[in-house]
């Protein structure tokens, strides 16, 4: 029987969850807001898309969450839609 070390499991179960995440974050289905969140419910450097509207055709606003309380303003661009 083959004996693992006790790092070598550490590695190999951080690997299998690394690999899980990964897997589960890429096939995760982009969604988009119909209205701009409001202020100060994104998270600094969560990233949202929101189709108002208001951007040119086959684009949608994507917007990184800042940080009111440190002086981050949120970041707004029309970007191509994400798919």
């Amino acid at each position: 029987m083959n004996s693992l070390t006790r790092s070598e499991l550490t590695r190999t179960a951080l690997a299998g969850l690394l690999l899980t995440a990964v897997g589960v974050s890429a096939s995760a289905p982009i969604e988009y807001l119909k209205e701009m969140p409001a202020t100060g419910t994104v998270r600094r450097g969560d990233i949202v898309y929101v189709d108002d509207g208001k951007c040119p055709v086959g684009q949608v606003k994507k917007i990184v969450g800042g940080d009111q309380k440190a002086g981050v303003p949120r970041q707004v661009s029309c970007v191509q839609r994400p798919d």
